[in-house]
């Protein structure tokens, strides 16, 4: 083992913590197998970021270096880096032979914190007689006492061999599952006479919005079946893509557990060998089908190899992976119990109750029956969902899980074992428009094993009757994608997409970006149209093209996907229907992205002049291609305050909010007082690969909808910030209605002038206001009305 130690002891009291170094000369022979360790203690009472500098080059800028950043929570901590993931941003290894430097710094520096040691280690094998191979591409990482097999490696054979590397995408990427190769149609391994146990890995972790998807699947050892797969599409959605959905996560979840682990992804069997290789052969319709990650052979004398590679795993799962402190914990008391039981509602809008549920010790499952609102035999429809905990990210490209109950499901509750976990049950009221006033009373009952818990709860409907909502308030929404990888299900795809829309729609949402397709051929342009032509009829008030026009450039030409899109506008005007924004750019300011978009504009001036440009700015930077654009979405990174929002409106520009955190604020009383145009909201479906695993990806699942086994639930898995959303553009309506009331009623515009006062018009200010205090405002406006 070539073992180097740098070591720096800080001192707590001092107020700026040292960085630790490894200069070039401690940076000699360093090889893909070689992991950087890097120790230390977080005393502090919050979670600090880390900061791992590598630079290939001498002073390097920010995009020619490798910068990794890692989440430490409370308490004392040990990263294991492996050397060949080392990347720049755009996702280029970084040469281990010309290594320059090292820094490890902390990236907000509190007291309380500690970088102990760094030090390089390259790992012996994992013992005599043991034979390891860590299957991708030349360079990949290696995971520690595994040897590289690559396709020059003369092992494999299958012309359609192909090596695969996730791990530009991983924030931390374990190193014997996040490559490999497919197309494997044979592997002969070179082992001596004796008995032994082989270990294969099979998954190919995907990435971004794909996973593999092989359904059959064989292999076979010198001539004997080893592993058989053999599924349907529903099947493999249901078993492989959805089985993650029902995991329990509770104080106990480790990250390995769930998400490293994954046993049902590997193979294990017993073979002799009589000297000559054992070969293995890989069959099935796809070269997904062919693809291995990792091979580990033992004799069968010495079995625990493996055994201690899975703790090795396991350590290295959950120091990368670790989770933040519960911050919830059941009492072992069933109880149902809610804060407000009685909701004031206007006709034409819908009503959110949350009850606080814990089974306690009780097992089974639940049995929840719902009694609907109803006065004087007249019901208002009522739907409930259930909260699951899961692990995400603290953001998006944090690798420190935490738990979260936003994850909302709809149907049977599982099973509980133990003590089950606090959960809410969250009802929704859709009170349809011509709902007569008056207190309707509804019932939520929870029957367990000796037990019945119950909780009454009334709906108010007032009197009023609120304006529609005028502004586009929104998500930008993918189709399942799930659906599209298989051609027997190709056809439910649209027909998925269709019920999300409707759904959204039901919460009143107004302003969507949708999965328009690119308009390239006959087929493509139809489907666009058709798009168009269904958003319209269900009333969405606007909506942004955000991927046909950038992908026609690119397939086209700028001019050709110009007069594509001055074709379309044509269509939409014949049919006095109102054309999408089209977007040209994200985040122009970036490197790269300059000289594309500005290409696209002037192009689609000459050819499409009618055509309205949107353009995604997030720095400051970026104001000086305002002018470029009809629409401009804007997050806190450009600046959201009143002012700015006003000084972008010039010369007839819409502004969009983007992305901003507290989408209630966002949707509804800041959209009202800082005169925005509209809001979307990133993601509705962007599963990065599996949609159920937050660590597989450059960020976690960003989805308000989850995916199912069937297109048109009777009611979606939703996140609860959808029902944020809706909650925002009720607020909004009823600003709205407020405003016309105060034409006429002195206490209407007396209650106007103060909310206009105590709405923050800068975000910073609207972020501190609670969520109770926005309530508080909607109750101010509903007492008029009363």
């Amino acid at each position: 083992m070539k073992h180097w130690l740098l070591s720096l002891t800080l001192m707590l009291c001092t107020p700026a913590l040292a960085d630790l170094r490894l200069d070039n000369t401690e940076l000699i022979d360093i090889s893909q197998t070689s992991m950087l360790l890097i120790s230390g203690n977080n005393l502090t009472a919050s979670d600090v970021i880390i900061v791992i500098r590598a630079d290939d080059t001498k002073n390097p800028g920010y995009s020619d270096r490798a910068n990794i950043e890692r989440v430490i929570p409370q308490g004392s901590f040990e990263l294991q880096i492996p050397f060949a993931s080392l990347r720049t941003p755009s996702g280029r290894q970084l040469d281990l032979n010309k290594l320059q430097q090292i820094i490890v710094f902390s990236g907000n520096s509190e007291r309380g914190f500690a970088l102990s040691n760094a030090r390089i280690e390259t790992p012996k094998p994992l013992g005599e007689n043991v034979y390891a191979w860590d299957l991708g591409p030349v360079g990949s990482a290696i995971w520690p006492g595994f040897q590289p097999l690559t396709i020059k490696s003369g092992l494999l054979t299958g012309p359609g061999l192909n090596a695969i590397d996730r791990g530009a995408r991983a924030q931390a990427a374990d190193a014997l599952t996040i490559d490999g190769i497919r197309g494997i149609e044979s592997a002969a391994l070179p082992l001596p006479a004796g008995n032994w146990q082989i270990t294969l890995w099979l998954r190919d972790a995907g990435e971004w919005e794909y996973l593999p998807h092989p359904l059959q699947r064989k292999i076979n050892a010198n001539g004997e079946p080893v592993f058989t797969q053999n599924m349907s599409p529903t099947e493999w959605i249901e078993n492989v893509y959805l089985g993650r959905r029902n995991v329990d996560i509770s104080p106990n979840s480790s990250s390995w557990t769930h998400y490293g682990e994954r046993k049902s992804d590997r193979v294990t069997f017993n073979i002799s060998s009589d000297g000559n290789p054992v070969i293995l052969r890989l069959s099935g319709k796809t070269t997904d089908a062919q693809f291995m990650s990792g091979i580990l052979a033992v004799p069968q004398s010495n079995p625990l190899i493996l055994d201690m590679l899975t703790r090795q795993r396991k350590v290295w799962w959950e120091k990368n992976w670790p989770i933040a402190n519960w911050k919830k914990w059941p009492t072992g008391q069933p109880r149902l119990q809610t804060n407000t039981t009685e909701t004031n509602v206007a006709p034409g809008t819908s009503a959110v109750l949350q009850f606080a549920f814990e089974q306690g010790n009780i097992p089974g499952a639940p049995m929840v029956m719902l009694r609907q609102p109803v006065l004087n035999g007249v019901s208002i429809p009522a739907n409930w969902h259930w909260s699951q905990w899961q692990l995400t990210r603290t953001h998006l490209s944090s690798t420190l899980l935490e738990a979260n109950d936003d994850f909302l499901r709809y149907g049977l509750m599982p099973e509980n074992e133990g003590v089950a976990m606090p959960r809410r049950m969250v009802i929704r009221v859709d009170v349809p428009t011509a709902t007569p006033p008056g207190i309707y009373h509804g019932e939520l009952f929870v029957m367990m094993q000796g037990k019945s818990l119950k909780a009454p709860f009334s709906i108010n409907v007032v009197n009023a009757s609120l304006p529609d909502m005028t502004k586009p308030v929104g998500i930008y929404l993918e189709p399942s994608v799930h659906f599209g990888w298989f051609k027997e299900l190709a056809a439910i795809s649209h027909q998925a997409t269709l019920c999300d829309l409707t759904f959204l729609r039901t919460l009143g949402l107004t302003g969507i970006s949708p999965p328009y397709p690119t308009p390239q051929n006959t087929e493509a342009l139809q489907a666009f149209e058709d798009m168009s032509i269904t958003l319209n009829k269900m009333g969405f008030r606007e909506s942004m093209a955000y991927t046909p026009a950038k992908r026609l450039t690119q397939s086209l030409g700028a001019g050709n996907a110009a007069n594509v899109v001055a074709n379309i506008e044509q269509q939409h005007q014949q049919r006095l229907q109102s054309t999408p924004y089209w977007s040209i750019a994200d985040e122009p300011s970036n490197p790269g992205n300059v000289d594309l978009f500005k290409d696209m504009h002037r192009q689609f001036s000459i050819f499409a002049p009618s055509a309205k440009l949107a353009g995604h700015l997030n720095h400051d930077k970026d104001r000086e291609y305002l002018s470029m654009f009809d629409l401009i979405l804007i997050n806190d990174g450009y600046g959201v305050d009143k002012n700015e929002i006003q000084q972008a409106q010039r010369d007839e520009r819409k502004v969009w909010l983007y992305n901003l955190p507290n989408p209630r604020a966002a949707a509804g009383f800041y959209l009202w007082q800082s005169d925005a145009d509209g809001f979307l909201k990133w993601h509705g479906r962007m599963p990065t690969a599996d949609p159920f695993d937050p660590t597989d990806g450059r960020e976690y699942d960003v989805q308000f909808l989850y995916p199912s086994k069937e297109p048109c639930p009777e009611e979606p898995d939703i996140n609860i910030t959808l029902y944020d959303i809706m909650e925002g553009i009720t607020d909004y309506r009823w600003v709205l209605w407020l405003q016309n009331k105060a034409q006429t009623n002195p206490d209407a515009k007396r209650l106007l002038t103060q909310l206009k006062r105590d709405v923050p018009d800068t975000w910073e200010a609207m972020l501190k206001v609670t969520p109770q205090q926005m309530e508080t405002w909607r109750q101010q406006i509903i007492q008029l009305a009363q």
